[in-house]
């Protein structure tokens, strides 16, 4: 039964990540003018307004602390993955992002509990770290990016704080779960921080100049729900049935499917380079799956 639940806790996160990478290379090829404040203000809202109304109850134990960490987690990861797209590509800012999860896990794994991580932990770490590093490389090599080393390297930063940023977010939700909450209530009860703050940045983005269409629109909502309402709902289902660590760890196969959807669009160009960085993070991920019971 066990197995079957970390399974399906798996498959739930395999189809988040699916999403999000379809999302972020549809943010970054049909959104790449928009302000990245305003699309993370629409973005939340509607997902926040979509799961209050659907989840009116099923909130557990209040733990204040748990939630705000949670909201404030979330509008970080998401402010920086998306001011991220704006200057690097989007596997790179996937890989960066992943590669930071593990890492982070097992360090507040080792603080928290003073146990030394596990020999496999360790490699799995080394290995997506090696990745990242490559992938690094290759964002300042060039190809495919729309800005200069500076901007990469502030790309490249800010996709690192997002990977914090997610970590916090897994352990958080983790805990309101294990208290009893729904699924549909902690997405319902994440969103207090990211949507006034993203609102308040949207006022110093450049939103005068945006060109205002009922396809403009449409745009906005499909890529939301494709890159933050859906993916959301089943990564938190994956939460839910997994440890944090295997929730990060699977999570790393979401460069290289941005990496190969990235080959349908016209702004990015395929970097052999990135194409090693992306085969030693998924030889590392799938080492890791093999050596897991559970």
């Amino acid at each position: 039964m066990a197995e079957s639940g970390v399974a399906m806790g798996r498959l739930a996160i395999i189809g988040a990540v699916t999403l999000q990478a379809i999302g972020k290379v549809a943010y970054g090829t049909w959104l790449e003018s928009f302000p990245a404040p305003l699309f993370v203000f629409i973005s939340f809202t509607f997902t926040a307004s979509f799961f209050l109304l659907i989840s009116r109850q099923g909130r557990g134990e209040i733990a204040w602390g748990t939630l705000a960490l949670l909201n404030i987690a979330t509008a970080l990861t998401f402010l920086s993955l998306f001011y991220a797209l704006k200057l690097v590509e989007p596997s790179i800012v996937g890989a960066v992002e992943i590669a930071i999860g593990p890492l982070v896990a097992v360090l507040i794994a080792w603080v928290a509990s003073r146990k030394t991580p596990s020999r496999t932990n360790v490699v799995v770490c080394f290995g997506i770290l090696t990745g990242c590093a490559i992938l690094s490389v290759s964002a300042l090599m060039g190809p495919g990016l729309p800005s200069g080393d500076f901007s990469v390297l502030i790309g490249l930063a800010a996709s690192s704080v997002a990977g914090i940023g997610a970590v916090l977010i897994t352990i958080g939700s983790k805990s309101l779960l294990n208290r009893g909450w729904k699924i549909g209530a902690v997405l319902a009860h994440r969103f207090y921080v990211i949507v006034p703050l993203s609102l308040a940045l949207s006022f110093g983005a450049e939103t005068t100049s945006i060109i205002w269409s009922a396809h403009l629109v449409l745009v906005v909502l499909i890529v939301s729900v494709i890159s933050v309402l859906a993916p959301l709902y089943l990564l938190q289902i994956g939460i839910g049935r997994c440890t944090p660590y295997t929730v990060l760890v699977t999570m790393s196969a979401l460069p290289v499917l941005t990496f190969a959807i990235e080959g349908f669009s016209s702004r990015y160009e395929w970097s052999p380079v990135t194409a090693i960085g992306l085969i030693v993070i998924t030889a590392t991920v799938l080492w890791d799956v093999s050596t897991k019971k559970t």
